[in-house]
């Protein structure tokens, strides 16, 4: 008999090793399946992972991140879709849609998907995702020298410059692969968190994965991509639903597959990069 389920907090060790075992050629360790599971942003009953059992042999997981987090609008709770796993004789019978449905059950969660497959758009949209963003907004450097802003490489240098969203989100995330910077602009600070990454051979990408201030930072984004940038083989990238749709940019790039997630439960701006599992195993955002 084929069940799913949420799966207890006792089998967390169980499920870290069959995704070890069934994606071999991930980039990251046992131990990155841990993390992914371990309910580092959640609480003790949050869900973990959608299980699919057959007479109790685990035969399918998707991973979530349930995360009580900050936003501009209050605190809200979101669940991070990750690596999502059926064994082949499952397949093409609607569990693997069953799985998604459950996860995404709770109105009171938005849950989201950044880093599906191309092969698994049908069913992440077919169980009622539906398309969060599908371009990032590029800044290239400037060979004219501007008046460079104030930047801060240590924003706990400066707390009281900092909002309540602000510390609780650089306390989330200390120890992780990120940038943090404090940036002072004509009309006040604006912590950006940025994730560098070498996605291409050409450019470093300085991907945004949170503001502090998507007003302030839209208003000034030219003088921060001249501030931060350096001079050559660099661009600063921002999904276009983390800015107002009027700010002035120098290109436009297509998501390989869109973001994704739950209308309706909170703002689409308010859905930056963090507590994901993009910032957890220091992922490549495509």
């Amino acid at each position: 008999m084929v069940e799913i389920t949420h799966a207890p907090p006792d089998n967390r060790e169980e499920i870290a090793q069959f995704m070890a075992q069934v994606f071999p050629r991930a980039k990251w360790s046992l131990d990155g399946w841990r993390r992914i599971l371990d309910g580092r942003w959640g609480r003790s009953d949050d869900s973990y992972a959608i299980t699919v059992r057959d007479d109790g042999q685990l035969v399918g997981v998707l991973g979530l991140i349930t995360a009580h987090r900050p936003t501009e609008n209050g605190p809200k709770v979101t669940a991070n879709m990750t690596s999502w796993y059926l064994l082949k004789p499952y397949r093409g019978t609607g569990i693997g849609r069953r799985m998604i449905e459950l996860a995404i059950a709770d109105p009171e969660i938005t849950v989201t998907d950044f880093t599906s497959s191309p092969g698994a758009v049908h069913a992440v949209k077919s169980a009622g995702l539906i398309e969060l963003d599908t371009q990032r907004l590029i800044w290239h450097p400037r060979s004219i020298t501007q008046t460079h802003l104030p930047v801060h490489a240590d924003p706990w240098a400066m707390p009281q410059s900092l909002s309540v969203k602000d510390i609780q989100v650089l306390r989330d995330h200390a120890g992780l692969d990120l940038k943090p910077l404090l940036i002072e602009t004509p009309d006040g600070p604006c912590l950006v968190i940025l994730a560098i990454k070498q996605k291409h051979d050409d450019y470093v990408t300085y991907e945004v994965m949170y503001l502090g201030s998507r007003v302030i930072f839209a208003r000034h984004v030219r003088a921060i991509a001249d501030t931060i940038l350096p001079a050559d083989r660099a661009i600063l990238s921002v999904d276009r639903r983390m800015l107002p749709g009027d700010v002035e940019h120098d290109a436009v790039e297509d998501f390989t597959v869109p973001r994704f997630y739950t209308p309706g439960r909170m703002p689409a701006e308010d859905i930056d990069h963090l507590y994901t599992e993009v910032v957890l195993l220091g992922l490549k955002l495509y």
